[in-house]
């Protein structure tokens, strides 16, 4: 159902594996990575490397969140060309690039990229969720997320992203090398089986870096949670955004950084 094309993910690789002081040949499987140019109504507007799964996914969350579309129903045609990596798209009415603002390049892996107009609109207008989730639930969620990776144990060079329902086990998880690929292709699963993202928690397992805030805000989810750490912007924008953002999600505990009344203890109402 998540899954568009049945693509390799990971790839074997033969390693020479320096162990106890000698060194022998290794059999091992090694994280794939290509890069997936987006021809939009046939004008090229980014190629970007990402995991070969769930592109049409990435495809509309990319457009979603970089500004080119308002809903899934704006996109009016996919298809993907493996040989060339090309995911051709025609969409109702394409907005030139040159309106959306200056290209910032996302930090961290697979060099995503954003739009500032974007990244000043989702600033706009914090959220107004009501929306809260136990804490125990946080944590359940995110050691689903670490445990159900199996491109992640056997290559560890990925980042998982999933989206929980008012707390919720989530009912499918998306891998990729860049954190920002991750998160794009559980927001474009989202869009396309419009599901209704003020009751999500988007669930990372990378740093939480402030792009990543802008993302979430696009869609209008109120809770964002990882293993990893936020930077200090996420943790600026996420108190403007109106967003709860959590890190460090451990086996027991966990940091809560802003709007901490979405996110309960014990089954007692939040008064802090």
């Amino acid at each position: 159902m998540h899954d568009d094309t049945p693509l390799a993910e990971m790839l074997p690789y033969t390693i020479t594996r320096y162990k106890n002081g000698k060194l022998m040949e290794e059999d091992t499987h090694v994280a794939a990575e290509v890069p997936l140019t987006f021809l939009v109504n046939d004008r090229e507007i980014a190629t970007l490397m990402c995991t070969p799964s769930h592109l049409k996914a990435y495809a509309y969350g990319f457009l979603f969140t970089s500004g080119f579309v308002s809903s899934a129903d704006d996109i009016a045609s996919f298809s993907l060309d493996t040989k060339k990596w090309r995911a051709d798209i025609q969409v109702k009415k394409l907005i030139d690039p040159e309106l959306l603002g200056q290209r910032v390049y996302t930090s961290g892996c697979g060099k995503g990229v954003m739009y500032t107009s974007m990244m000043e609109l989702s600033s706009r207008h914090p959220i107004d969720s009501q929306l809260q989730i136990h804490g125990k639930d946080v944590i359940q969620v995110i050691g689903w997320l670490q445990r159900c990776s199996d491109l992640h144990t056997i290559t560890g060079g990925v980042h998982s992203a999933a989206a929980s329902i008012r707390g919720r086990l989530p009912d499918f998880f998306i891998d990729d090398i860049g954190r920002h690929n991750a998160v794009d292709k559980v927001l474009g699963t989202l869009l396309l089986e419009k599901t209704d993202c003020t009751e999500v928690m988007l669930a990372c397992t990378g740093r939480i870096s402030s792009e990543i805030l802008h993302k979430a805000r696009r869609l209008g989810i109120p809770i964002l949670a990882s293993r990893g750490a936020p930077t200090h912007q996420s943790i600026l924008l996420a108190r403007e955004m109106g967003i709860t953002l959590v890190g460090f999600v451990r086996r027991t505990n966990f940091a809560i950084f802003t709007h901490t009344q979405r996110i309960l203890g014990n089954g007692e109402k939040n008064d802090i």
